[in-house]
């Protein structure tokens, strides 16, 4: 074996063949574990209130103006902050890469 040459072409195959599954192999367990890092749910409890977002503070605007010809126009703007799955999913893997001191949720 040690004097024979593997093809350039034969080379670059396997060797893209096995990147591509250590890639991903890690992106399934990452996201394996980021959606089962809760563990088992109890039946009894309801998908919101599991969910630590949903029990995130609604924040609420208020805008007042008055048109020309008197009235009133009040603008309320209720929103919650909500940090959308893919981000968590990139904060994550940037966490892996640049790992820090702070807290996950703050990566």
């Amino acid at each position: 074996m040690a004097g024979r040459k593997i093809p350039l072409a034969v080379w670059n195959a396997r060797a893209a063949l096995l990147y591509s599954l250590g890639g991903w192999t890690i992106l399934g367990g990452m996201l394996h574990y980021t959606m089962n890092r809760g563990g088992g749910k109890s039946g009894d409890a309801s998908e919101n209130e599991s969910d630590p977002q949903a029990k995130a503070a609604l924040k609420q605007e208020i805008y007042t103006r008055e048109t020309a010809l008197g009235f009133t126009v009040t603008t309320v703007i209720t929103h919650r902050d909500v940090v959308p799955p893919i981000t968590q999913l990139l904060r994550r893997m940037k966490s892996y890469f640049y790992p820090d001191d702070s807290p996950p949720s703050e990566n």
